[in-house]
């Protein structure tokens, strides 16, 4: 966007062609997806834009995770599982579309299923794995998800906090050049297998790959990843808010001075 004004004309147009998804009386999710996978979710209190999400509408298999944990207004992170036995594959950082209902719920799930996607700002193409291997001399590097800023750095400055970013190399299974209708530029729409038990669909400008890869052929770069756990408003347990709080421990303290009945 060149201007404000283009960017507020932009979400105003994403605002009234979205689903609106109620989060709780004040919060609403408006979530605008373009048949091209494009999505973006614009997160509204009280009728003022708090935050904008922007992302893909992933239909890749959707990965066992556990220990999902929110850490900020829009990121989380979460343990990817094996499903045959239950094991840790790696742990992530991602931005969840869906991450006002998860705050709703207290901002923790035990277990969940999220469906992964990567918006990737450097990607490269390899002919094949031996290909990417011979030119990286990552001989046993057969594919990897790996978030960059998920442990503190020495020295971490007070505040620090994970981030979304992530490294990948990944087999293309899938590949398409798409365009955004919304915008009419067009994108590259991958899908990938990073490693045995996680595929994610993933974004690439048109600048980043002179074309679209062959099936077969291997990307590496980084980018953000994201993520949906598809959360509905129905399912969740809610966390009290500070009035419902004190109002039942004022009810519990009630119950607990009430003078017992005599039996009979």
């Amino acid at each position: 966007m060149r201007s404000q004004d283009q960017l507020r004309d932009l979400i105003a147009a994403i605002v009234s062609a979205a689903d609106p998804v109620q989060v709780d009386r004040e919060r609403c999710d408006h979530v605008w997806t373009d048949p091209s996978a494009a999505r973006v979710v614009v997160q509204a209190r009280g009728g003022v834009i708090e935050n904008v999400f922007t992302g893909l509408a992933g239909t890749a298999p959707a990965v066992a995770c556990a220990g999902i944990r929110l850490i900020d207004d829009r990121t989380a992170t979460l343990d990817l599982l094996d499903e045959t036995d239950g094991g840790l594959i790696c742990a992530v950082a991602a931005e969840l579309e869906d991450h006002s209902l998860l705050r709703l719920a207290g901002g923790r799930l035990a277990r969940g299923q999220v469906v992964l996607s990567v918006l990737a700002d450097r990607i490269e193409a390899h002919a094949d794995l031996p290909s990417y291997q011979a030119k990286t001399g990552a001989d046993l590097d057969r594919g990897h998800l790996l978030s960059h800023d998920l442990r503190p750095p020495p020295a971490a400055p007070a505040g620090w906090a994970p981030t979304a970013r992530v490294g990948f190399t990944a087999t293309v299974t899938r590949a398409e050049v798409r365009t955004n209708s919304l915008t009419g530029l067009p994108f590259h729409w991958l899908r990938v297998r990073a490693r045995p038990g996680i595929e994610l669909d993933l974004a690439a400008g048109s600048a980043g790959l002179a074309g679209p890869p062959v099936p077969g052929s291997v990307v590496n770069g980084l980018g953000v990843l994201t993520g949906r756990l598809n959360l509905h408003p129905g399912d969740l347990p809610r966390r009290p808010g500070p009035a419902r709080a004190l109002l039942r421990r004022i009810r519990h303290r009630i119950t607990l001075r009430q003078p017992r009945r005599p039996d009979g």
